[in-house]
């Protein structure tokens, strides 16, 4: 007998990827974290910035994250749709996520789980 669990990894494919985020410094990282959860797909959101990273004077904070999600698709095409829904603007020209000023995956850790 076929287990669920055999049946749901033949389905979904589970990735994880690493990705580079800039955000100002005033915004929580805890809430971004957050809402990145929230995207479609997403399943785990992890800050992994090294602890010897010196950050820069700017408004700008570095923060790397590993980002775990599953898709039925291509893994490319996720990624591109959780960085269309991260930094989409509505009407009044506000991000979604606030606090976000760039997000770039790291080329090379995109990974089959």
């Amino acid at each position: 007998m076929i287990s669920l669990k055999k049946i749901l990894n033949e389905i979904l494919n589970n990735y994880s990827v690493e990705v580079d985020l800039f955000a100002d410094k005033s915004s929580s990282n805890y809430d971004i974290t957050n809402e990145i959860r929230a995207l479609r797909g997403v399943t785990i959101v992890t800050i992994i910035t090294p602890e010897d990273y010196s950050q820069s004077d700017s408004g700008d904070e570095y923060i790397r994250l590993r980002i775990k999600f599953v898709t039925r698709g291509e893994a490319k095409n996720m990624m591109q749709q959780f960085l269309d829904a991260a930094l989409a603007k509505d009407d009044k020209d506000t991000l979604r996520i606030q606090g976000i000023k760039s997000m770039k995956y790291r080329e090379g850790t995109l990974k089959r789980l």
